[in-house]
């Protein structure tokens, strides 16, 4: 028989109870301290072992409760929350589910409409506070009773409870807005102005990313790019799917991560969780230097949390990746080769690849005689 104890992973969005409201059922919600407003994000998969008791602390309140710019946006607050009894939830995000950790949650209403959370271990009965540290929220056996009340909130498309995407980039070019993403949730756009893409194709002789719409359901744990049609996360809004929905988005070059938990408390050092950024292997989401979206060579030390990267040939691809369309690569590469073919009585033309006459190349690719040449 599964124990019933705190975990406190799952806490992030365990909006299971509506604020002061009953019982609704499985689906996405965000759970938000009575108190201090401020709201919990899943930002850790690690657990060990103390004695006979698993740790799975793993929650950071860091999101406070600057809703539009730090919560609405943050994959890390929305969970899928199952009923296994009247007082006992499963819960499902971030790529994890809590049952396969042999874990349940108690949740216990008060009767001013909040929750108490709470799990039993050695007898002894601990409930989840916000303890207002920025890094993580604590158990005790006691505690105010202020800060360990909390608020379970649906997750709607009600501008008080929606999710939606932040940009992460602005092309100069032409004032578009582009974002990645890697969630634990289906979703689909709720307006026809925000495009979700996968990375179809690299070309790394032409510098190119060639992105595919997809225009279907996305699936849970695909990591896609979006072109947004506003700057605000409002403007961009996802509708969440059921955790069953499925479907095949084909070839994609994007990799997806989760966590960036750089913890520095020492007492929670066992739940930091990272992964190091590869200028080698790895592109992000940047511009070119004229403004343009483009996959780029970074400088961070990390990769950002439910951020993506493109995975590249470390031998051959370029810094910058040019994000095009499958019809403007198309058209890019048709070009290059109506005006390679002007090439006549055994004279070296050499074109670069925006298709401009070179007269003088420095070092680069480039199109000579209609054959592609890297000039050292």
């Amino acid at each position: 028989m599964k124990r019933i104890i705190l975990y406190l992973l799952a806490l992030a969005p365990l909006s299971l109870f509506a604020q002061g409201g009953q019982l609704n059922g499985t689906g996405f919600y965000r759970v938000q301290n009575s108190d201090t407003k401020r709201y919990i994000s899943i930002v850790d998969n690690h657990a060990y072992r103390v004695g006979t008791d698993v740790d799975l602390k793993a929650m950071i309140m860091r999101a406070e409760n600057v809703f539009d710019t730090e919560v609405a946006c943050n994959p890390a607050t929305i969970c899928y929350i199952e009923m296994i009894s009247s007082s006992a939830l499963n819960l499902i995000g971030q790529g994890l589910n809590l049952s396969d950790y042999g874990y349940y949650l108690n949740v216990m209403e008060k009767n001013n409409g909040s929750y108490v959370l709470y799990g039993s271990t050695s007898g002894i009965s601990l409930y989840l506070l916000d303890n207002t540290r920025s890094y993580s929220p604590m158990t005790m056996q006691g505690g105010t009773t202020g800060k360990r009340n909390w608020w379970f909130l649906p997750v709607d498309q009600s501008d008080s409870q929606y999710f939606g995407v932040m940009p992460d980039v602005t092309a100069s070019v032409d004032g578009s807005y582009w974002a990645t993403m890697y969630a634990g949730f289906p979703f689909k756009p709720s307006a026809a102005t925000t495009k979700v893409y996968t990375v179809s194709k690299v070309d790394n002789a032409l510098g190119c990313a060639v992105i595919t719409e997809i225009t279907d359901n996305i699936p849970a744990q695909t990591p896609v790019l979006f072109r947004c049609g506003s700057a605000t996360p409002i403007g961009n809004k996802l509708t969440l799917l059921d955790q069953s929905t499925s479907g095949s988005v084909g070839t994609n070059y994007l990799n997806g991560n989760y966590y960036c938990n750089d913890v520095e408390y020492t007492a929670e050092r066992n739940h930091r969780n990272v992964k190091e950024y590869n200028p080698s292997t790895m592109r992000m989401l940047g511009t070119t230097a004229d403004g343009k979206p483009a996959f780029v060579k970074s400088n961070i030390q990390y990769l950002p949390a439910n951020k993506c990267y493109l995975a590249v040939n470390a031998s051959t691809a370029p810094d910058v990746l040019k994000i095009m369309t499958e019809a403007e690569y198309e058209a890019y590469v048709t070009g290059i080769e109506q005006i390679t073919t002007s090439t006549t009585d055994g004279t070296k033309v050499i074109y670069d690849l925006q298709g401009r006459r070179v007269q003088v190349p420095s070092k680069g690719l480039y199109i000579v005689n209609g054959k592609k040449m890297i000039i050292k």
